[in-house]
């Protein structure tokens, strides 16, 4: 059956009919992709594309979901454009720059000519103001300042010379490499002056990107529209003018079934998330899945030690070794997955392969639950200690839709050593607020990004302490900090490197997969690209169906 084409305005119709309808679509198996009518012309043209998960705040220094991020690198532009291949810093809204010996004084060109899409010219003036806000953020306003930034002593700028001279306090090894994130994305006076509400959606992000957002209405559909007249993508790329889509429609669909249903259908050309047991059936159909894996935080589960029991290193060591990996790439996952072998993934700065520390060894971690005095079982065969057992509460992660059979596995695992692993599951709007509680004794995380600065962010005492330390761990901050001033990269490397020998060592974290974003897409949609932490640009994307 070939597939009808839709102007843009009926193909929403259709679609929204099509997740009425999902049970039977998926029932009848619907149509087959890639049917007559293409056009080989890059331009013109929409993508539907449905993302998993709901929109939730995309003020800048204090977003931080996945999803958010996408949107926000997408209708915005930076100073420096990193590869996503080599992890090169190379030009972009700042031509070029320099930094003194001292590692205190940056210096950026600021390119001519770009503006915002609300007509406010992007020059060194919004530069400054930029990177004062990302550096001291706007207590008045309750915006935060961005904890990634270096103390930073002043900013200056000369419109003549074009130039942004930024004085740090101290050398701070991270800070080009951030500013080629997502979170310093340049925005306009507009976004800044605004209040924190109007920050936290879309709508009130004005940027300098190769798209607009033309409408979002909360949890059913943000519209992206090409900016005319863009011509100041990174040099390194090779279409230097506007995007080519005309439109991108995104649909926040969390259920898998209906994802996969619209895509099958036709009505959607781009899902992201689809269970591994899919990703053979969704091929032989003629679509695409890519899976990306970006460098930066493996997938793990921290272990907290506010917790009952967690703060014995026995216990934790026992858990590391208590989980068997290949078991669960094997029996969960494809081709498409990796098991963690650190708590960062390969390529990243600093990776070191830690997979003998890793081993899954039942006996070990039997000896350590000894040690620690888990000897005693009770009726259900778990391990007691002075009358309690020996218990930990987690709860599914809702940012990913593998997950719970994830935790399911391992909870098995763990029952086999006599560890009652209780996993409780709760929804998107309340998962935040249920993992406050102090009795949670793992939660999964593992973020990408292009600079191990977030090692740091997570895990230093005086950060997010996303061990919940009672007592800081002298040895694990003063590393954590070390690694940010080691300006020479094979100093801080190897700084990289004996950070996660210690966080392995001491078990406060379990590596558990590389983190991997896997994608469903029409055989008519082309140039789809993604950044080094495997976020999708869709500048340079272009679908032959018009």
């Amino acid at each position: 059956m070939k597939r009808r084409r839709h102007p843009a305005a009926a193909k929403r119709a259709a679609f929204a009919l099509a997740l009425s309808l999902a049970v039977p679509l998926l029932a009848a198996g619907c149509t087959t992709p890639g049917a007559a009518a293409e056009s080989e012309s890059k331009h013109g043209g929409e993508l539907v594309y449905l993302d998993a998960e709901l929109s939730s705040n995309t003020q800048l220094q204090s977003s931080g979901t996945w999803q958010d991020s996408t949107y926000i690198q997408n209708i915005t532009d930076r100073l420096i454009y990193r590869d996503p291949e080599t992890l090169e810093l190379q030009p972009y809204v700042a031509e070029k720059w320099t930094v003194s010996d001292d590692g205190l004084t940056y210096s950026f060109l600021i390119r001519d000519g770009v503006t915002f899409s609300n007509g406010q010219a992007l020059d060194a003036q919004a530069v400054k103001r930029n990177l004062e806000w990302q550096a001291y953020g706007d207590a008045e306003a309750g915006i935060p300042a961005n904890n990634w930034f270096p103390k930073v002593e002043s900013v200056t700028a000369d419109d003549a010379s074009r130039t942004v001279t930024v004085q740090l306090a101290a050398p701070h090894a991270p800070f080009l490499n951030v500013l080629s994130f997502w979170r310093t994305s340049l925005v306009a006076d507009e976004t800044i002056d605004a209040p924190i509400e109007r920050q936290s959606q879309l709508t009130g992000i004005i940027g300098s990107g190769p798209f607009t957002v033309e409408s979002e209405k909360y949890g059913e559909e943000i519209v992206l529209v090409r900016r005319d007249g863009y011509a100041w993508a990174p040099p390194a790329l090779a279409n230097q003018g506007e995007a080519y889509l005309d439109r991108i429609t995104i649909i926040p669909v969390t259920e898998d079934s209906v994802r996969l249903g619209s895509l099958r259908a036709g009505e959607a050309d781009l899902i992201r998330y689809i269970q591994p047991s899919e990703e053979k059936t969704l091929s032989d159909a003629g679509l695409e899945v890519l899976s990306v894996r970006g460098v930066g935080n493996a997938n793990v589960w921290d272990l907290r030690q506010s917790a009952p029991f967690l703060d014995d290193v026995r216990v934790r060591q026992a858990l590391q070794h208590g989980i068997d990996r290949d078991q669960i790439v094997s029996d969960l996952y494809t081709e498409n997955w990796n098991k963690a072998t650190s708590i960062l993934t390969p390529g990243s700065l600093g990776y070191t392969d830690e997979t003998e520390k890793l081993d899954y060894n039942p006996e070990t971690s039997n000896r350590l639950l000894d040690e620690a005095g888990w000897t005693g079982r009770n009726a259900e065969g778990f391990r007691t200690k002075d009358g309690e057992e020996l218990h930990i509460l987690t709860y599914v992660d809702v940012f990913d839709s593998t997950s719970k059979p994830l935790f399911q596995l391992i909870q098995w695992q763990l029952k086999q050593l006599g560890v009652n692993l209780e996993i409780k599951e709760t929804d998107y709007a309340n998962y935040s607020t249920v993992l406050a509680d102090p009795s949670v004794g793992s939660r999964r995380n593992g973020w990408p990004e292009a600079d191990p600065i977030r090692l740091t962010v997570n895990y230093h005492s005086r950060y997010l302490n996303a061990f919940n330390l009672q007592e800081p761990d002298p040895v694990l901050d003063s590393l954590l900090e070390e690694q940010l001033t080691a300006t020479d990269p094979a100093v801080r490397s190897g700084i990289i490197g004996r950070i996660q020998d210690h966080i392995i060592e001491q078990a406060y974290a379990l590596p558990i997969l590389d983190d991997s974003q896997v994608f469903a897409l029409q055989p008519t949609l082309h140039g789809l690209s993604f950044g080094p932490e495997a976020r999708p640009s869709f500048y340079e994307t272009w679908t032959e169906r018009k």
